[in-house]
């Protein structure tokens, strides 16, 4: 059971114990992420998430690295589009240093300008490496694609030239715009004490109250969709990506979308998987993800392959879809979906960091907590007429955008539809 109270400063804090374990997650979420940027600011959620661990008056960056490796623990950070996160997972013992660390970087971070320029410095090799993957550089060009023109679509690591123009002064001030307590989060979820948990919280959290302006989600994304975007590279694999709309994370038919994603390319026993890699062997790696905001969403499919089956495959992949919307799946097909789906989350809730992300992620987008049986029972209570129906939502009469990296062949297929 998840207990909910919030301080006088407005912070909200979530507890989750949980017996028969020896750890706890402890995580700081902060409702700000990169589409809360403008175009002079992109970059900067991310940013802050590498300054918070870099120094207070207190403790230094390697103090805090040194506090929580030599307790056994870990601690990260991440950057989404919609929030950020910062988190903590230590064994029980050592929960209140856990909960000192955080406050301490989100209270007192001294965003040092050394610091700052060594950090922008690293920001900048991150974005190189990711443009040296091209499996993970694709999916910033497909989401640019198809946000064009919207914050949605910029990278959350920002470009060179943003990051390069970075200063204490224009950092400072995202910060104390977006880093409010009225939308912050704090959840701990564990093998903890209710009552002295909540001690702990209020002896490091209930300071006075950081001036609040609410980060409003900004309105629906007025966007430009491109339909086909290449880079060209100098790669042995033709990296690609084919998308259209997809479902909001709070859409009435989002869990039969989670069973649609699943059977046509979201685990290894799905049909792109099987037919496309496993039957003709013309891939290492095809997939379908989903990407959910508040208001939107995307659906994509990834592939890498030799240049020389490029074509090939995306014949392959309209074929897939056609065959799905056209003669429908098994109630086998459907079965063991949601049994894979039930089974997936239920391993992952066995680790204290996934069910504290959890809490967090219901908190924010639906303001309460769901059981592990409403979930399944909402799984379980997809018919096959839901799933049909989302499938022809998503896929039928859509306007697909496809995005490529490397060297394309010549008289290379130029845009991917469905014809029925």
């Amino acid at each position: 059971m998840v207990h909910k109270f919030k301080l006088p400063n407005g912070l909200t804090v979530l507890l989750e114990p949980i017996d028969n374990v020896v750890s706890v997650s402890c995580g700081l979420w902060i409702k700000v992420g990169s589409r809360h940027e403008k175009a002079n600011e992109m970059g900067y959620a991310h940013f802050i998430e590498h300054m918070l661990f870099k120094g207070t008056d207190k403790y230094s960056a390697k103090d805090i690295a040194r506090l929580v490796d030599r307790v056994g623990g870990q601690h990260n950070a991440a950057t989404n589009r919609e929030y950020t996160c910062y988190y903590i997972n230590v064994i029980s013992d050592y929960l209140e240093l856990a909960i000192e660390i955080l406050s301490d970087t989100y209270l007192n971070s001294k965003f040092d300008d050394e610091e700052i320029e060594k950090e922008k410095n690293v920001v900048i090799e991150e974005i190189k490496m990711y443009e040296d993957t091209p499996d993970e550089h694709i999916h910033d060009l497909f989401m640019e694609t198809m946000f064009y023109n919207s914050p949605l679509g910029h990278s959350i690591l920002g470009s060179f030239e943003t990051i390069g123009s970075i200063n204490r002064d224009n950092i400072v001030a995202f910060y104390n715009h977006h880093y409010t307590d009225d939308e912050c989060l704090f959840v701990i979820s564990g093998n903890f004490n209710i009552e002295e948990a909540r001690k702990i919280v209020e002896k490091y959290f209930f300071k006075d109250c950081i001036a609040t302006n609410t980060t409003k989600l900004p309105a629906p994304p007025q966007y430009e969709r491109k339909l086909r975007a290449h880079l060209d590279k100098d790669l042995e694999q033709i990296h690609l990506c084919i998308g259209t709309d997809g479902l909001s994370k709070v859409d009435e038919d989002r869990w039969a979308f989670y069973l649609f994603n699943t059977i046509l390319g979201g685990s290894m026993s799905s049909r792109l998987f099987q037919n496309i890699r496993e039957k003709v062997g013309l891939c290492y790696s095809i997939y379908c993800f989903h990407s959910s905001f508040m208001d939107t969403g995307v659906f994509g499919i990834y592939c890498g392959t030799a240049p020389s089956q490029y074509n090939k495959l995306l014949q392959l992949i309209a074929n897939e879809c056609k065959q799905l919307l056209t003669q429908g799946i098994s109630e086998e097909e459907l079965s063991d979906a949601k049994s894979y789906l039930v089974g997936n989350m239920a391993l992952s809730l066995e680790s204290t960091e996934v069910r504290m992300s959890h809490i967090a992620k219901n908190e924010m987008v639906f303001g309460q907590q769901f059981t592990f049986k409403e979930i399944v029972r909402n799984i379980q209570t997809v018919t096959m007429d839901d799933f049909m129906r989302v499938a022809h939502r998503v896929l039928d009469n859509a306007q697909y955008s496809l995005v490529t990296i490397g060297k394309l062949p010549q008289n290379h297929i130029e845009e991917f539809h469905l014809s029925l």
